[in-house]
């Protein structure tokens, strides 16, 4: 009765403590405990199975089916490690695959050992109801490769425990001895064999051990408090994205968040990224690795191209190292911002700025600044650059007699009259009331002048096109139109790059055509 309840116990705890966690399974390594706690249960139940059934060949089956849990017990305990030693990157398939395929081959051979041997030399039943057996050199080699799992397992706990301080450390010391309980117990039992039939040896040489102690270290030090699921729900909430990279750039963990981002930015869509270095995820993400490479705070902002390849993405990136209290560097933990909206209410607001709200061409700060650039750029490059100033003759008139929507409208097909002759090279702007100018890159006085002369007759046909929309009335006669006077001037490879003098220049050649009479060009290096 005792030796059952034992085994009752040994086997109920671990089954009770995988489904007290199993609401906490989205902590990391969770799910590892709760596999090492049902082995653990599974273990101690075939021994119970051994112990109540007094068939021979039934006790053999369940001593084999208890070779399971020896065999898988290891490699859970082995995963749950290396999660808690932050080398869960390691967990990768091939691993899993070459640990099980070790312990499938022994599994295999124990349950088919009464056809070749190769696994046991005896098995007899003890007076406790228990089989005993006499393994093979071979049995005892697989039984260690389950004790050297084990103990690899423990010393990475180790060398992490190492590596923290204060709580963590504790935490990981006390789960490496949890890891190391399995190999104990076994020792022991090769020590004191008859141990392993009494009430007592059936707890203290089970599973039943290591899995208690390591529950401990986890509920003792708080992993699996609320606050880590505080922490997890946060992170799962937040509009901005959460990535955790390790030291090699392998994306450890993200947030939905970070998905529809990254995603929108031009990242491939699959179902897990986990693992997936960031350069071959995004190729063009080279300023957060240097971030993450610099192992120091910063904050970058990067442009993508958006999934669509029709627009861009701007994300903001806050990355943090991530470093143990000795300086070890796991990795980075970034945070990302969607700043595609600002970017373009900035440029939007840079444009209205520099862009004159009636006619939708630059203005007097908006083309100044950028034709002094180019001025400077095409003389560094051995270019002329030509500059017009244009003036529409008698346009207060138009307002005073007409109103201001018939001058407004008179701007506006002035404007696109000009825009019809233009090269889009041109720089187009509003200078003034009824002022605007013409830069003109790479164009020699010769070709500016020609330019100038087919942008007064446009404006002369657009302007008698007014006529037809009933806002503008007779004006000098039955032929009235819209006419522009234009001054011009040019600056050669060896004139100096300033953009005012030019400017000055080419608008008093601009007066020099309205006191010649109007609708007419004159150029600055002309004689009076």
């Amino acid at each position: 009765m005792l030796m059952t309840a034992s085994c009752l116990v040994a086997a109920c705890v671990p089954l009770a403590l995988s489904l007290l966690i199993f609401r906490y399974r989205q902590v990391p390594g969770t799910n590892f405990y709760m596999l090492m706690a049902l082995l653990s249960a599974f273990f101690s139940f075939s021994v119970l199975m051994q112990y109540s059934l007094p068939e021979y060949d039934a006790k053999l089956l369940w001593r084999n089916a208890a070779q399971i849990s020896i065999f898988l017990f290891p490699i859970a305990s082995l995963f749950l490690s290396m999660i808690h030693a932050g080398l869960e990157r390691w967990i990768r398939p091939g691993l899993i695959v070459a640990l099980s395929v070790v312990s499938c081959t022994a599994l295999i051979l124990f349950f088919t050992d009464t056809s070749h041997h190769l696994m046991r030399v005896e098995v007899q039943v003890s007076v406790s109801g228990l089989t005993v057996v006499q393994r093979t050199t071979l049995a005892t080699l697989f039984i260690g490769y389950t004790q050297l799992v084990q103990l690899v397992g423990a010393s990475l706990l180790l060398r992490a425990a190492w590596e923290e301080s204060g709580r963590r450390r504790r935490q990981l010391a006390l789960m490496a001895g949890g890891s190391l309980l399995p190999v104990l117990g076994i020792s022991m039992n090769l020590i004191h064999p008859q141990l392993a039939g009494t009430p007592a040896g059936v707890i203290l040489f089970s599973l039943l051990p290591a899995c208690i102690v390591i529950f401990y270290g986890l509920y003792r030090y708080q992993l699996l408090h609320i606050v880590p699921f505080a922490r997890d729900k946060l992170i799962e909430s937040m509009k901005e994205g959460v990535v955790v990279l390790d030291a090699d750039l392998r994306l450890m963990d993200y947030n939905p968040s970070a998905y529809r981002l990254l995603v929108k930015a031009g990242a491939e869509q699959r179902s897990s990224w986990t693992a997936l270095p960031l350069p071959r995820l995004l190729p063009g993400a080279e300023a957060w690795v240097q971030a993450h490479e610099a192992r120091a705070e910063a904050e970058i902002e990067l442009a993508f191209a958006d999934e669509h390849g029709v627009g861009q993405v701007w994300l903001n990136l806050t990355v943090t190292p991530l470093e143990s209290g000795r300086g070890v560097y796991y990795g980075s933990l970034s945070v990302i911002a969607d700043i595609t909206e600002t970017k373009r209410l900035e440029q939007d607001l840079r444009r209205r700025a520099a862009t004159d709200g009636l006619t939708g061409i630059y203005n007097r700060a908006g083309f100044m600044e950028r034709a002094q650039r180019h001025l400077a750029l095409s003389l560094e490059e051995g270019e002329p650059f030509s500059l017009l100033v244009l003036d529409l003759d008698h346009f207060k008139r138009i307002n005073d007699e007409h109103g201001h929507q018939c001058g407004d409208m008179a701007l506006k097909r002035f404007v696109r009259s000009v825009q019809q002759v233009v090269e889009r090279r041109a720089l187009f702007g509003r200078v003034g009331g009824e002022e605007f100018a013409v830069a003109l890159p790479g164009s020699r006085a010769e070709q500016a002048r020609e330019l100038a002369e087919r942008i007064r007759r446009a404006v002369m046909d657009g302007g008698a096109g007014l006529e037809e929309t009933g806002l503008l009335a007779e004006e000098a006669g039955a032929h009235a139109g819209l006419t522009v006077s234009i001054g011009g001037s040019t600056a050669g490879p060896a004139a100096g790059a300033d953009f005012q003098l030019m400017f000055a220049a080419a608008d008093r050649a601009l007066y020099r055509a309205k006191r010649g009479g109007r609708n007419q060009v004159r150029w600055a290096e002309d004689s009076d």
